[in-house]
């Protein structure tokens, strides 16, 4: 019954994606992350401190006004808390050091909902992400956003496979009458020891499904990644490389996650 019930999840995924998938722009890039089967336990707090910084990045603005990523450095200090009943919260609030000022990005807030996990005794994990973020015009077009993330995956010996398909819908004009836009983010890893991993991540953003999909006008950009699940520091952190024509060319990023009392 719930494989059953995992297929409906996942048809509606895929229908969705198909139906609703737009122009992906992830104009603050605060977050690069692929989400996995990690999620805290009931009255577990966590803290992660996410970097990033694009020494080569497309300079051609999307928008009046833009802040694009060349040049620029994002940190984003995300405190998340578990809820129980596989549910974790989490709030992101995001700066931006550009033109050699430091300054204020956004928050944001997410539901983290985890149903199927192999820890549970689950062939595979699956769940989705809901997030609403308030940001300044300078750093996205429309103020306010919703998102939902689907968290699709699986552990194979020492593979972990994982896959989410975004749906990223402007709630503030001037886009708020544009259809949800369709991104999505993909890691294949293998641990070579107990704590250290390594692997790639790709993040491919589609066009609408009303537009031709041009492979140029796409931003796509693939990872090669370290990951290390140890003390004092647990981290991740990788190099990414555009693979195509609009994506920024050299992007490096990392995940810190800070011990907390």
């Amino acid at each position: 019954m719930k494989y059953r019930s995992f297929q409906h999840f996942f048809r509606i995924a895929l229908i969705s994606g198909f139906l609703f998938s737009g122009v992906a722009h992830a104009y603050l890039q605060d977050e690069i992350q692929v989400y996995d089967d990690e999620i805290n336990a009931k009255g577990e707090y966590s803290l992660e401190l996410h970097l990033n910084t694009t020494p080569r990045g497309n300079q051609q603005q999307s928008y009046p006004g833009e802040v694009v990523n060349n040049n620029n450095t994002r940190v984003t200090p995300e405190l998340a808390y578990g809820l129980g009943h596989d549910l974790e919260a989490g709030f992101y609030l995001s700066y931006s050091n550009n033109n050699n000022s430091f300054n204020y990005a956004g928050v944001k807030a997410r539901l983290k909902w985890l149903p199927y996990q192999e820890g549970k005794g689950d062939p595979f994990f699956a769940g989705v992400n809901v997030e609403v973020s308030d940001t300044p015009y300078p750093y996205e077009p429309s103020r306010y956003h919703g998102e939902v993330r689907f968290i699709i995956g699986k552990h194979i010996d020492e593979w972990l496979l994982a896959f989410n398909p975004i749906f990223d819908q402007a709630l503030s004009q001037p886009l708020v009458h544009q259809g949800p836009v369709f991104a999505t983010a993909t890691r294949v890893s293998r641990n070579v020891s107990q704590e250290w991993a390594l692997g790639g991540e790709l993040y491919t953003n589609v066009n609408q499904v009303s537009q031709p999909i041009v492979y140029p006008n796409m931003n796509n950009v693939v990872y090669a990644m370290v990951y290390y699940d140890g003390k004092p520091i647990a981290f991740q952190a990788g190099i990414g490389k555009g693979i195509s024509h609009n994506a920024d060319q050299t992007t490096l990023k990392a995940i810190l996650s800070i011990p907390l009392p």
